[in-house]
């Protein structure tokens, strides 16, 4: 029989995978999977933009804002920025906590932040990697409430019938 092409997996590999390997297989908001690594749990991660889509905080979009705050960069440099910040951005997560942050909304965008730092890479380096952090607290803050009051619900209304 002929493999699957695992590259279809595109939440495990290519652009995750280095996401995955960073994170160390594990959820960055609550803290399941990592070493020793464990197939099962590993196959429910994926990637979680601490600053989303709607935000301006996908790969595409920030090569965009780079493109035109760093217009003098060569496309080497602008491309390194561009992963830089993306790589800040992004952190594994499992599919509950990706799916329960999801509708998450930060007071900012990564255009907000961009502009604050006003052409400056280092300004605008450390404005992302601040302002990620303090996002990846407070998600994870939200994450251990909603996992307590899930948990329960598990064993009143799953556990105890299965």
């Amino acid at each position: 029989m002929k493999k699957y092409n695992y590259r279809n997996c595109q939440s495990l590999f290519g652009y995750s995978a280095e996401v995955h390997i960073r994170c160390k297989g594990q959820c960055q908001l609550c803290g399941c999977g990592g070493v020793p690594i464990d197939f099962d749990i590993w196959r429910q991660m994926t990637v979680e933009h601490l600053i989303g889509k709607s935000q301006g905080g996908y790969l595409k979009q920030i090569r965009e804002l780079v493109e035109t705050s760093f217009p003098k960069y060569s496309d080497a440099e602008k491309e390194g920025l561009s992963r830089e910040i993306d790589a800040i951005n992004t952190v594994t997560a499992c599919q509950f906590c990706n799916s329960t942050t999801s509708r998450d909304t930060n007071d900012f965008s990564m255009n907000d932040l961009f502009e604050k730092a006003n052409g400056c890479r280092d300004s605008l380096l450390r404005e992302i990697k601040v302002t990620c952090e303090d996002t990846l607290r407070k998600k994870k803050k939200t994450v251990q409430w909603k996992l307590e009051s899930v948990e329960d619900a598990f064993y009143a209304h799953v556990a105890s019938k299965i």
